[in-house]
């Protein structure tokens, strides 16, 4: 291997490089060699170790499942193996019990079943105790190991499970109990085959299980044990656990078994009854349900996966230990060329374009210093223009960045101006003009026959004030004729070589001549081809514009069209939307107006039945009580003729006398209460909705009268003071009686209510007042209803006569008073109603009428 740096015979100029390069190139060469070499050693070893590592780890997993797997089954296996052992040993005591129930019961058969009971007990050591109870649930026999037997004990069992269950299903399986709290037992009955043979009940002792368990190996340190259906533990090879009747249903194995489902993930493991994790596998002990569960420490499990981890580690040990070395040998080979070419592109980086450098490796390092070698003459050719380009560039970037910032601030006044397209043309010629480098520019509005000009920018005064709000009809050869004919741009390199020039039209001439311009271009603003007018640039000089000049006035031209277009639909969104506000305002008044109407039919109606109802009864009490008062005269005159001592005399005198009072006063207010029913039947009365001229000083006080007793009538405790300023030149109105007396029914309502609130939180000596005034305004009458209750906020005061607004509680208003009285008002009589207010203090309702109704109100009729 062959390696040299040189320069080549022809010299350039290096570039300037400072004094202490040197040093640092040999501290950086140090330092890169370092890191490299460190990178080849550590690859290498990587690789090696990655590629060993990979096979282990491979090796390991499929070990791994394939043990588990194999665990597991073997677990399974085991499990069911010792389940179907107990399930015989159960099923070999049913059997050995089974033929004590061929037997029909009779008054002999009691020692023969005695002998076969007592033979049971010797071959069957499990059964400790058996009961044979006939047909009926009696017990007729009893023989024990641990007591004394019993014959025809009588005991009845007819209703035990042991009998009932038994007889139902053949066989009955009871539940495990602990005998003296030491052993565990379970009952075991079997029905005979005939409906007379009745039932042997057997007391299983099931510790014997304990050596069906204890029998079963599972590895070393694993073993197996049996939980019922409640989770108690049955049979376990510490016996010490089953006679304390420990309580396994804590255990996740236990209760996913208990559950019906599967095992929890045996790779974690289980922790067992002792805490230790364990791999667990169950089978169910069919016909007992009880569950056999198997398990296996995880630590026994996997042992020898954890082995065959530190087999592998010790191979991955060695192998690294043995690329470490390899690699250490690879590197040192490599690095040699790599820093010579280092070295040599630093050179070139410095600006020394003119060494070369010499590498005879054979391999790519060899080709990679030719390639070096041929960059440095590249560069050394490149470098002397390569300023010049870079300034081309830059120029361009500057150029397309003064257009963007253009596009986008056209864009700002877009979006800040809506509906306003003034500001945005200005901006559009003033982003032109100046990125494009023309001396002025305007923008034209095409109407189908001339242009006029919608907008300029630095145009010349005197040019301007000829052309301001003239229409612009374009001579045939000229620019703006081009554009209306082909839609497309134009580009005028010299204004004064343009046949229109030539043929002297006026326009063209006072542009070139007035304005100075030279050069132009004319771009269409098209909407969806159809042109709406242009924006021509204009340079005083003969200086053709680039195409991305020509491009960036196109832009406008379109961002102009879309704002037109923008400006259009708002407009008409606009005046769609009054439209709109107007139909929904009168949609609205008239529903207002429809509600009121039913509401008021409906009420007039259930007044007018109300005073019906009420006049007949009234009538009565009129009547009875003036004959009353005549029944008093007669008897004052039978009682002269009678024969009595003064004291009774006196006291019957005093007794008429006041009865006499008294039926007075009855009639004084039975009048007045007729009277109130007569209003109430004057303004419910059919026909009442026509407008005529009518005292408004009586239908005033009749308001008055008709509210005050409606309120008091609602609540005996009311009382208002009412207080009355009616002028008597006031006079007639025309108007709509029944309509203005619910307007002051609503009004001094809403009077009563507001006092009567003040005065639930007034101190004491606030007294209530409402006060009704009228006066002539000679075309006009005005009438002022005040009252010194709560008043009404600001917030409230401006949504009040709003439909369905109230401030009072749920129940108590429905929102449509105001609304209605402002609509019968001002909307039917074509007058006008305000309110002055203070919040605390007082409200005061001021209603203006006209004396006679315009055309508009009389014909409207009810609203």
């Amino acid at each position: 291997m062959s390696i040299s740096v040189h320069p080549d015979t022809p010299q350039t100029r290096p570039l300037p490089r400072a004094a202490g390069d040197g040093v640092a190139s040999v501290e950086a060469a140090r330092g890169i060699r370092t890191r490299l070499f460190t990178k080849y050693v550590a690859l290498f070893v990587a690789v090696v170790v990655v590629a060993l590592l990979a096979n282990g780890l491979f090796e390991v997993f499929f070990y791994y499942r394939e043990h588990k797997a194999a665990l597991i089954r073997v677990q399974h296996e085991q499990a069911e193996a010792a389940a179907a052992k107990i399930s015989q040993f159960v099923k070999e005591i049913e059997s050995q019990l089974g033929w004590t129930t061929q037997l029909p019961w009779s008054d002999g058969s009691i020692e023969p079943r005695r002998f076969d009971a007592l033979r049971l007990l010797r071959q069957v050591p499990a059964i400790t105790e058996l009961a044979q109870v006939d047909s009926t649930g009696k017990e007729r026999l009893r023989v024990s190991r641990l007591a004394m037997d019993a014959i025809n004990s009588g005991v009845d069992l007819s209703g035990d499970p042991k009998f009932t269950e038994a007889v139902a299903h053949k066989v009955y399986y009871g539940p495990v109990y602990f005998r003296r709290e030491s052993e565990p037992y379970m009952t075991l009955a079997l029905a005979g085959a005939r409906k007379d043979a009745g039932v042997s009940i057997a007391e299983v002792n099931l510790k014997l299980i304990w050596d069906v368990v204890s029998q079963i190996k599972v590895g070393e340190h694993g073993h197996a044990y049996v939980v019922g259906p409640e989770g108690r533990l049955i049979a376990h090879p510490d016996i010490s656990l089953v006679l304390r009747n420990t309580d396994m249903s804590g255990l996740a194995q236990v209760r996913a078994a208990q559950a019906g489902g599967g095992m929890p993930d045996p790779l974690q493991g289980e922790p067992n009854i002792q805490g230790q994790k364990v791999l667990t596998a169950f089978a169910p002990i069919a016909p007992l349900g009880w569950t056999m569960f198997v398990e296996l420490p995880v630590e026994e499990a996997y042992a020898s996966l954890y082995a065959s981890l530190e087999r592998l580690a010790i191979v991955l040990l060695a192998a690294s230990i043995f690329a470490v070395l390899a690699g250490i040998f690879l590197a040192r080979r490599m690095v040699g060329p790599i820093q010579v070419l280092r070295s040599g592109a630093e050179r070139i980086g410095g600006g020394d374009f003119s060494q070369r450098i010499s590498i005879r490796t054979g391999d790519e390092l060899e080709g990679l210093a030719d390639q070096f070698n041929d960059m440095g003459a590249r560069l050394q050719e490149s470098y002397a223009d390569l300023e010049k380009k870079v300034e081309a560039r830059t120029a361009e970037l500057t150029e397309s960045l003064e257009q963007q910032t253009a596009t986008s601030e056209v864009l700002q006044v877009i979006s800040s101006s809506p509906g306003e397209l003034t500001p945005v043309f200005h901006k559009m010629l003033e982003n032109a003009t100046r990125v494009c480098g023309a001396s002025f520019g305007i923008m034209n509005l095409w109407d189908g026959q001339s242009f006029t000009i919608a907008a300029d920018y630095n145009v010349p005064s005197a040019f301007a004030a000829s052309r301001r709000d003239v229409a612009i009809r374009p001579h045939p050869e000229s620019a703006l004729a081009a554009v209306v004919r082909t839609r497309q741009i134009v580009h005028v390199h010299d204004v004064q070589n343009t046949p229109a020039y030539l043929a002297g039209g006026s326009t063209i001439r006072g542009i070139s001549d007035v304005a100075g311009a030279r050069t132009i271009v004319v771009v269409p603003m098209l909407r969806e081809s159809e042109l709406i007018g242009t924006i021509a640039v204009y340079r005083k000089e003969v200086r053709p514009f680039t195409d991305k000049q020509i491009a960036l006035v196109e832009n406008f031209t379109k961002q102009a069209v879309i704002a037109i277009e923008n400006t259009r639909l708002l407009n008409e969104l606009r005046k769609r939307t009054t439209e709109l506000s107007q139909s929904l305002d009168e949609l609205r008044a008239a529903q207002d107006r429809l509600v009121q109407t039913e509401k008021l039919a409906s009420l007039g109606q259930l007044t007018a039945g109300i005073a019906h109802e009420i006049k007949n009864p009234l009538n009565f009490v009129n009547n009875f009580s003036s004959i009353s008062t005549e029944l008093i005269d007669e008897l004052n005159e039978v009682l002269q003729t009678a024969t009595l001592d003064g004291k009774t005399k006196d006291e019957v005198d005093e007794l008429t006398n006041m009865l006499r009072g008294n039926l007075e006063k009855v009639v004084q207010h039975g009048k007045r209460a007729d009277s109130i029913v007569r209003n109430m039947l004057l303004h419910s009365r059919e026909g009442s909705g026509e407008h005529r001229p009518a005292d408004i000083n009586a239908i005033v006080e009749e308001s008055l009268n008709l509210a005050y007793h409606g309120a008091r009538a609602e609540r005996p405790s009311f009382n208002v003071t009412l207080q009355r300023d009616l002028d008597p030149t006031a006079g007639m109105v025309d108007l709509y009686p029944q309509e203005i007396t619910r307007v002051f029914l609503n009004l001094i309502s809403n009077g009563f209510y507001a006092a009567t609130k003040r005065k639930e939180s007034a101190a004491d000596g606030f007294e209530p007042t409402l006060s009704a005034t009228t006066k002539n305004l000679g075309a006009k009458v005005e009438i002022r209803i005040r009252d010194n209750g709560t008043g009404i906020p600001q917030a409230v005061k401006e949504k009040m006569f709003n439909p369905f607004f109230t401030t009072k509680p749920a129940g108590e208003g429905t929102g449509l008073g105001l609304s209605m009285s402002h609509d019968i008002v001002v909307k039917q009589h074509g007058g006008m109603i305000d309110v002055n207010t203070e919040a605390g203090v007082f409200t005061e309702f001021i209603i203006t009428l006209p004396r006679v109704m315009a055309a508009g109100g009389t014909s409207g009729g009810r609203t």
